[in-house]
């Protein structure tokens, strides 16, 4: 055996020790930072070949792992900034070099700005929070995160653009009886706005329902466009080819406007061709067969011909469904006539509530109103539910009314939830969704790399970044007001130190006898 072998093996160890000594070192350190995880040795031997016999003595060397994974216990606190994750994912955090990074360390503080910082200095990131989307992420990387800023709108005001009313109209009313409730909305500056629903009863089972501002109705007027051309009269069988007869019409459009639209019929050599015109711009075309008809001259296709929407210059149709029902071609004068639906707007009339015999809302289900300009801001048009209104015996009640927006308020607060959505609280008792967290997570946390702060980056060995929302996907839900302690063991620690020292102290001796082995060696030469 190699005297110069035993020595080395012997610092080897003392090495490996120290090693040792420095994460417990470390660790105990840290036993009161937040979201710390613990740093432990691994030993493995180092094994040399050996030859002719003689033993080569190898040595211990040290590989530092981290326990990332292992969850510490929670301390609940005062401040709704202080976040925890009960389960697997890590926050992802800004460093001052706009870096991104993860960590479990959740002590943020708002600064003056309105971001969030915790005590390394690293800055909260989440997404940007939409009612009715969750935000786009990008799974393997940080593209679309922005800084959490709990002051990004100091005062705030939504306008109105939904709601509910729901009513109980007295099914004994007299015709004419009338009844008025008033919801109020608000206006585009964030300005409360009265609204007067005015219901009257016109008959049995009918009411008038009119919303005015101001005494003046804004009800949007109510119209129904052409969906249904019935052309009938005679197509004279006699005429010669080429021939021609125009028939004038109107039609409603999808603004409850009537258009004014020509038929022209060109006689074929076994047919007739249909041209629709609109002011001298052909805007539609078909065909009628001679077959088409019975022997009596008769048309006998009961299908329509679909037209589908036509736009015009500037308006529009919907898809029309033309009929030839009444239609015949025999040898006789041409008479052509259409039966057209479709009603007109009439602006600022009040809409028609039809109830069945069971007092229940037939139409409609919901009513619009028009926008109006008041004080330099804009009222938004409204459209309203008012699925849930009753003709009943009963007096009149309103069972719902809600109208969405709010008025002009400020920041006075915040909350998260368990989901990491982000709610801005205003000062009228609103929450408002501003943002949500993002949590990141690895195939195998344990071998990220650590840096200064409690923070984590990707490593080879850790697997991609993979991003994700909390709840979701395996990840674990936040805490608000709660603090992920660290995951030491302090008496743990104190044992391992004990060992260690012990440890050092034999790869000492080791050392030592080795040493002293070697000097009388030496000796033997005097």
């Amino acid at each position: 055996m190699s005297l110069y072998g035993t020595m080395r093996t012997g610092v080897s160890g003392m090495s490996a020790q120290a090693n040792r000594l420095s994460t417990v070192g470390e660790n105990i350190a840290n036993a009161s930072t937040t979201g710390y995880k613990k740093a432990s040795v691994q030993f493995s031997s180092m094994i040399l070949p050996t030859t002719n016999g003689s033993y080569n003595s190898g040595g211990v060397q040290t590989n530092v792992r981290y326990a990332i994974s292992s969850q510490g216990t929670f301390s609940y606190t005062t401040s709704s900034t202080d976040l925890a994750i009960n389960g697997r994912g890590f926050f992802v955090v800004e460093g001052s070099d706009g870096t991104e990074y993860l960590t479990r360390a959740g002590s943020f503080v708002p600064l003056d700005d309105g971001t969030l910082k915790n005590a390394a200095g690293f800055t909260l990131m989440g997404y940007e929070y939409s009612s009715t989307a969750d935000p786009t992420i990008v799974v393997n990387g940080f593209d679309g995160l922005t800084q959490i800023n709990l002051s990004s709108t100091s005062i705030s005001a939504a306008p109105s653009l939904t709601g509910d009313l729901d009513v109980n109209l007295p099914a004994s009313a007299e015709i004419g009886y009338s009844k008025t409730t008033s919801l109020a909305a608000y206006d585009s500056q964030g300005a409360p706005r009265l609204l007067d629903y005015v219901y009257v009863k016109t008959a049995e089972n009918t009411w008038e329902l009119d919303v005015q501002f101001n005494g003046v109705s804004i009800t949007s007027p109510s119209f129904a466009p052409t969906s249904v051309i019935d052309i009938a009269g005679n197509l004279d069988m006699s005429a010669a080819v080429g021939s021609t007869v125009t028939g004038s019409y109107s039609l409603v459009d999808t603004d409850g406007v009537v258009r004014p639209f020509s038929v022209i019929y060109t006689r074929a050599a076994s047919g007739w061709d249909l041209e629709f015109d609109h002011a001298g711009s052909i805007f539609a075309t078909d065909y009628i067969d001679d077959s088409e008809f019975d022997g009596a001259g008769n048309y006998i296709d009961p299908l329509p011909e679909v037209i589908p929407p036509i736009n015009i210059e500037t308006w529009s149709t919907g898809t029309i469904n033309m009929y030839f029902s009444g239609l015949t071609s025999v040898a006789a004068p041409f008479s052509l006539t259409a039966a057209i639906n479709g009603n007109v707007a009439t602006a600022g009339s009040p809409i028609e509530l039809t109830f069945d015999s069971n007092g229940q809302l037939t139409s409609p289900s919901e009513i619009e109103t028009e926008a109006v300009t008041v004080a330099g801001a804009v009222l938004n048009g409204l459209t309203l539910d008012i699925s849930g209104s009753t003709q009943l015996a009963s007096d009149f009640a309103v069972t719902n009314g809600r109208v969405d927006g709010n008025p002009s308020s400020q920041v006075v607060g915040y909350e998260i939830n368990e989901k990491g959505i982000v709610f801005l609280q205003y000062s009228n008792g609103d929450l408002e969704p501003r943002y949500r967290l993002a949590i990141a997570d690895v195939q195998s946390p344990d071998n990220l790399n650590p840096v200064s702060g409690n923070a984590y980056s990707q490593s080879n060995s850790s697997g991609v970044i993979v991003m994700g929302y909390a709840g979701s996907s395996g990840n674990g839900n936040v805490l608000s007001g709660a603090l992920e302690d660290s995951n030491v063991d302090v008496a743990e620690e104190l044992t391992a130190m004990i060992e260690a020292q012990r440890n050092y102290t034999a790869n000492s001796k080791v050392f030592q006898t080795g040493s002293e082995l070697m000097e009388v060696l030496v000796n033997l030469k005097r």
